[in-house]
């Protein structure tokens, strides 16, 4: 489990989501675009929930390692999208030849 740290908040994800979204983040500030995603996050009581962020350049967004769960949600579907996004930006950032 990780931390997604944005503005004032620290979401609850998974390693691989919160690892899906700095990378898309990158690629986001890389190519001076914005999006909004919903991604899924644990709330304080420990129950499934999602959050929506806006995501972009000049808007700071960084991980921190929490503790381990055993029961940590894969949230691959939401990785694979996040991960078919990042992708998209790349593809449409390089110069064509």
């Amino acid at each position: 489990m990780m931390y997604l740290v944005y503005g004032l908040s620290s979401i609850l994800t998974s390693s691989a989501a919160a690892a899906a979204v700095l990378q898309y983040t990158a690629a986001l500030s890389q190519s001076s675009l914005a999006d909004v995603v919903t991604m899924p996050a644990v709330d304080l009581s420990g129950a499934n929930t999602s959050v929506s962020l806006v995501l972009g350049p000049g808007i700071p967004v960084l991980t921190e390692d929490a503790s381990d769960d055993v029961l940590e949600p894969a949230h691959q579907e939401f990785v694979d999208d996040i991960t078919d996004r990042t992708r998209a930006v790349l593809i449409s950032a390089r110069p064509r030849a």
